[in-house]
């Protein structure tokens, strides 16, 4: 697997913006520069090495990452992790003491999305059909999901009654995080509530159970209507494959809050946002010794191959227009 190390601490990567056609040019977009400042505070003294791991952003059919940055003592080695293909940052040191402080950023130019019309092959298909730690598709999901498509026709309009029934059935609330957040289906399907997170894995599974496949996608949200400030947490939302038409995407938390838009976020994204990784119980490359993430947003980091979690991430925004 390749490797690429950069033993400068500054490091700009720019990417060429993809041609448009015509047809898309007239969807809404939206150019942002994003700054995260990561500071590691309290690092033990002769505890093993400090390892970091950040989501690097990709260029997509929806968003151009440009003029990336990164501002590190420590050199930079850039890679893929195989099972999802997301980008990785990774850093390793010997001999911190106490703190550690870096930063990156990067202009993003995202637009409105509707359907990703690349054809997956069938291995890519299959590992978005299967299970994952907290996102069971058997027994009492598979049961709900039938009975949510009893009676409906085609992929389009299952995958359409279950998007319905979460979004009637569940609550927006973070006021649990012992159940909001974690992003557990059945602990979902129990109390009915959550945020993005728990949406979208509750919707994964149901759709997975009846053969449909779906992916967890997530990044930031880039507030609406405010030219400049701070991004306070992640954003995620799912899609679901349809042969013949690709990846089309649903955010049911946002149209839970935003109910005039229900049937703007069943096959629609809006601009406001930017897409990091792709995926569940993630194993990064290199490899962690922990056990495999949940997710994939923030920085991730272990001192002594054990989990360390004294990291503060402040992450701004500012439009360039």
């Amino acid at each position: 697997m390749k490797i690429e190390i950069f033993s400068i601490s500054i490091l700009i990567l720019i990417a060429c913006p993809a041609v448009s056609s015509e047809a898309e040019t007239n969807h809404r977009q939206r150019g942002v520069l994003i700054e995260e400042k990561i500071v590691l505070r309290d690092i033990p003294p002769d505890n093993g090495p400090v390892r970091i791991w950040l989501p690097y952003p990709q260029s997509k059919k929806e968003q151009v990452i440009e003029d990336f940055q990164i501002n590190s003592p420590v050199e930079a080695i850039f890679t893929t992790e195989p099972e999802y293909g997301n980008k990785v940052i990774y850093l390793e040191a010997e001999g911190i003491k106490e703190y550690l402080s870096l930063s990156v950023s990067f202009v993003v130019r995202r637009k409105e999305y509707t359907e990703d019309n690349t054809i997956s092959g069938a291995t890519l298909l299959k590992r978005f059909l299967k299970p994952d730690r907290r996102v069971p598709v058997n027994g009492e999901i598979k049961n709900l999901a039938l009975n949510i498509t009893r009676g409906k026709r085609g992929d389009m309009e299952k995958v359409r009654s279950i998007y319905d029934y979460l979004r009637d059935e569940l609550t927006y609330s973070k006021d649990d995080p012992a159940i909001c957040g974690i992003g557990d289906s059945l602990i979902t399907l129990r109390y009915k509530k959550g945020i993005c997170t728990d949406y979208h894995s509750l919707f994964i599974s149901l759709v997975r159970s009846i053969g449909i496949p779906a992916r967890f996608e997530i990044g930031f949200p880039i507030p609406k209507n405010v030219k400049e400030g701070k991004i306070n947490g992640y954003h995620c939302w799912a899609e679901f494959y349809i042969e013949g038409r690709g990846w089309i995407p649903v955010d049911i938390s946002e149209a839970d809050k935003h109910p005039e838009n229900k049937d703007y976020f069943f096959g629609h994204l809006d601009e406001n946002r930017v897409h990091l990784t792709t995926g569940r119980d993630i194993r990064l490359n290199p490899e962690q010794e922990g056990e495999a993430l949940n997710f994939f947003v923030f920085p991730y980091v272990e001192i002594g191959g054990k989990p360390f979690d004294k990291i503060s991430t402040d992450i701004i925004f500012k439009d360039l227009t």
